[in-house]
């Protein structure tokens, strides 16, 4: 079976690797803090500067989760120029089931990738059980390659 890492440049992979290890740590981290998070974004700046983004859709204090999604898409999309990678985390129901999703993508090639990390919360030792790490590919939404 290929790896994305197959054909993938070292530089490619190394920005993804840590875009990626960034983004779960924080979703761990809030979901550690409050059992929850709403969706939130990572990006390497061309010069590989790392910040974490935040979008306010304007809909109040509990806006749905896929229209904090399509906001935090909107700047991105229009910050892509000076951008090198991204990185868009969400809280997500899979199958029954609670999950860290992490979509990937970089301007220099390589496959857009989805991570998902399954997770239960175990109440009375309030803590966060994890499941294996599954990476598979998905539709670019940044960067078109030809």
């Amino acid at each position: 079976m290929r790896s994305w890492r197959d054909g993938t440049s070292e530089r490619v992979q190394g920005d993804l690797d840590g875009l990626a290890g960034a983004a779960i740590d924080a979703a761990q981290h809030f979901l550690h803090r409050t059992g929850e998070f709403y969706p939130f974004g990572m990006v390497l700046s061309s010069d590989g500067e790392a910040r974490m983004l935040g979008a306010d859709p304007g809909l109040g204090e509990h806006p749905e989760s896929q229209v904090v999604i399509d906001s935090l898409y909107v700047g991105i999309l229009a910050d892509r120029e000076a951008l090198r990678a991204v990185a868009v985390a969400a809280d997500v129901r899979v199958d029954g089931s609670d999950a860290i999703r992490v979509r990937l993508e970089h301007r220099h090639g390589g496959p857009a990738l989805e991570i998902l990390i399954r997770y239960t919360k175990r109440r009375f030792r309030k803590r966060m059980e994890y499941r294996q790490m599954t990476v598979s590919d998905t539709d670019r939404q940044v960067w078109t390659i030809q």
